[in-house]
């Protein structure tokens, strides 16, 4: 198995990248460990709130940093590494880095202080600093045999997240005209359809890659499929809609369906991982959890909260986990230690799977919802500080 084969840099860098500061060749070392510190200020107030000290569990809050924070950058820091290797195009700018390192965190902030529609400013340069970066390595002539029909979902989940935050905002400020139903599409869109999007059209590359070590796919044009692709995402988009307007269960019930038809054969799911590591079995549950929550949420619309956790823990925090571990692991020359059964990743996936429990009990027993919100938060702060220990001697680690 050649190194190629395993790792996330999907071909070695170019030699041309040597020249480089180290941060622009490999952002994801400032952007994970960013990601992971926005995650406990999303999740240590349920935990604060568990334990008496403060009175409110700030539901909205914690949805905003979680998405437009930790994931936020966990998603920025892959595809700031991983695009300019696939394309073989330059590393991000200094300027690039900054501003997706800055905009989560002043998103965060704002939305603790409540200042909502100002923390959305940062979230919309986010996503727009994020696409022009992805557009113009997708457009360069090298990326044309190197970039999968797939990801055109990439740059649509990030329309899609842009989108979102205005649809929300309009909807908020013209509620007593009868129009919060385009804040909760706007809400929906951001929070469930940017990070299903880019599962769907990263995921179709990385977890074949990762799991069974397939070579990546090359593609001299496919147009049709990238239509197929985009409609997809335009399908899924209206899902939203549907769901405000016409009936929750249908709605839900469309975004399982294009999960089942996209991702599902894409990323030939039905096929276990055949490369050793406990991350990528870790990975490949993961993927499944995203047909799973919505199929869940169409079954038991009245549990949809719960039903939701299934992707944004199940699915999202995992693949991110899983991914980030990967890519730490295999840019630093450890490539040996991802094929080792530790006690490490094991334990990652119990406390992950602990943190989706609680969450599930949270609406399922709301009489003890303190104690369910506190076994949660405390499962996830744990996940995420024995992340950064599996991690921390790869993020420190210069390249040869």
């Amino acid at each position: 198995m050649t190194p190629e084969m395993v790792g996330l840099t999907i071909r070695p860098a170019p030699r041309s990248e040597s020249g480089y500061p180290l941060l622009r060749r490999e952002p994801y070392r400032l952007l994970f460990p960013l990601g992971v510190a926005l995650s406990w200020a999303g999740v240590l107030p349920w935990l604060l709130f568990a334990l008496g000290i403060i009175g409110a569990w700030v539901p909205v809050f914690h949805a905003m940093a979680q998405v437009e924070g930790f994931l936020a950058c966990i998603a920025a820091g892959f595809l700031l590494t991983m695009i300019p290797r696939r394309t073989a195009t330059a590393p991000a700018s200094a300027w690039e880095v900054a501003a997706l390192a800055a905009a989560p965190v002043g998103a965060a902030t704002l939305a603790w202080l409540e200042r909502w529609a100002l923390s959305q400013v940062f979230w919309l340069a986010f996503l727009i600093v994020l696409s022009q970066f992805a557009l113009r390595r997708f457009r360069a002539r090298t990326a044309a045999q190197r970039v999968p029909a797939s990801f055109v979902l990439v740059v649509f989940a990030l329309v899609l997240g842009a989108a979102g935050a205005v649809l929300a905002g309009v909807g908020a400020a013209r509620q007593d005209e009868g129009l919060w139903w385009l804040h909760e599409v706007g809400r929906g869109l951001v929070l469930q359809g940017v990070l299903s999007c880019l599962v769907i059209g990263v995921g179709t590359l990385i977890v074949p890659h990762v799991t069974r070590g397939d070579a990546p796919v090359e593609l001299r044009s496919a147009p049709a499929t990238r239509l197929l692709y985009l409609l997809a995402g335009l399908v899924f988009a209206a899902s939203f809609f549907v769901e405000a307007l016409v009936s929750v269960r249908i709605g839900f019930a469309v975004r399982a369906a294009v999960v089942a038809l996209a991702f599902v054969p894409g990323a030939k799911l039905w096929r276990p991982p055949t490369v050793p590591g406990i991350h990528r079995r870790l990975l490949w549950l993961g993927s499944w959890a995203l047909p799973l929550g919505y199929l869940l949420a169409t079954i038991f619309p009245e549990y949809r909260k719960a039903c939701l956790h299934v992707v944004f823990i199940g699915c999202f925090a995992v693949m991110v986990f899983s991914i980030a571990l990967h890519v730490a692991l295999t840019h630093a020359g450890q490539v040996e230690q991802l094929g080792r059964r530790r006690l490490g990743p094991i334990l990652l996936g119990v406390l992950l799977a602990c943190a989706l429990l609680g969450r599930l009990l949270v609406d399922l027993d709301p009489s003890r919802l303190r104690l369910w919100l506190g076994c949660a938060a405390a499962s996830f702060v744990c996940a995420t500080i024995l992340w950064l220990i599996l991690s921390a001697r790869a993020l420190r680690t210069q390249p040869g």
